[in-house]
């Protein structure tokens, strides 16, 4: 082969050669738009679950249980009899009532009918008067004490467990079982004082708890402690929350996310797309398959996404990966996110 020709086929070769072609290509970068949802801005503490009324039923008097009228951890409603104590004695004592009274009244009768006749006087009849009243008086405690040896329920509720048995002898003023309102709930928590600005009667909140895993609860604030505790410079604050299931149980300990802020059509983006520059930040757009960035600022940061306030319209392309590799002004290739660079 000639030296002519190959020169000439040299040329050829690296005329024909893909490789500059190659090393000019675009890169090709992974674009992702922006998306809009609900964005809230949230107050974080803990709380404890509440009954809306609970007491414990106690006997206002001594006495032996003759009966017990319900089952534990029944619901039971206002006014319906829970325990009987033994009446045995006070029935005594509410007949022996009604026989004085009535001795008082005939007394005071037969006074009346002498001082008219002029037979007494106006002290005979004052003293039979007084008499009657007192024997009154006396007939309305001895009712009064029969009516407590049958104990109601003061509420709709549901009942715990039963702590005597028939049979025992009851002090005044002994635990019997305790009675609770499941429906709705209460909600104690505190705020610190930097968020009592914040928080007002009426507004929302939101219970989280372990055994409920990914469910949310909401509820209602309806109380606030217009004193902040001096030691720990904190306000008690109390909601409500429906329990019309019974799922939620007093006493549990809950998270509790009281709503300050909702923004219905907040803009989103991935995290990695946010390029910081010192104290300012940015992204990379594709424009006509050209780079543009553009200065954001940004809101809450929540599970991988930011919050856009300031710089995008929501209809733009986002580099989210890929954008390291690229300049202002350059021509990039593009794929969705996910697909890979």
């Amino acid at each position: 082969m000639s030296s002519r020709r190959h020169a000439l086929l040299l040329t050829c070769l690296f005329a024909c050669s893909p490789l500059p072609a190659l090393a000019e290509q675009a890169p090709l970068v992974e674009v992702v738009q922006p998306e809009r949802t609900l964005v809230r801005d949230e107050l974080i503490t803990f709380g404890s679950l509440r009954s809306d009324e609970s007491t414990v039923i106690r006997p206002e008097l001594g006495g032996r249980l003759a009966a017990v009228h319900f089952r534990e951890g029944e619901a039971v409603k206002a006014g319906e009899l829970l325990v009987s104590l033994d009446d045995a004695i006070a029935r005594a004592e509410l007949a022996q009532a009604r026989a004085n009274l009535d001795l008082a009244e005939k007394s005071f009768e037969r006074t009346q009918l002498l001082f008219k006749r002029g037979a007494s006087n106006a002290q005979a009849q004052d003293e039979a008067q007084s008499q009657q009243q007192a024997a009154r008086a006396s007939l309305a405690l001895a009712q009064a004490r029969l009516d407590k040896t049958q104990i109601r329920a003061p509420y709709d509720g549901v009942l715990g467990l039963r702590q005597v048995s028939v049979g025992d002898y009851l002090s005044a003023g002994q635990d019997l079982v305790n009675l609770e309102v499941l429906d709705p709930l209460k909600v104690d928590f505190r705020i610190p004082q930097k968020a009592v600005s914040q928080v007002r009667l009426g507004q929302a909140i939101e219970l989280s708890l372990d055994a409920y895993p990914g469910e949310r609860f909401k509820g209602t604030i309806i109380a606030l402690n217009p004193r902040l505790d001096e030691v720990g410079r904190s306000q008690a604050i109390r909601a409500q929350v429906d329990n019309r299931d019974q799922r939620l149980k007093p006493g549990q300990f809950v998270k509790v996310s009281v709503i300050l802020a909702e923004r219905p059509q907040a803009l989103l983006i991935p995290e990695e797309a946010v390029m910081p520059m010192g104290q300012l930040l940015f992204v990379n757009l594709v424009v006509d398959g050209k780079v543009e960035r553009r200065q954001i600022r940004i809101g809450q940061r929540l599970r991988g996404k930011a919050e856009v306030v300031e710089g995008l319209q929501g209809d733009e392309t986002l580099i989210s990966a890929g954008w390291q590799k690229v300049a202002p002004g350059r021509e990039v290739r593009t794929v969705k996110r996910g697909e890979g660079v």
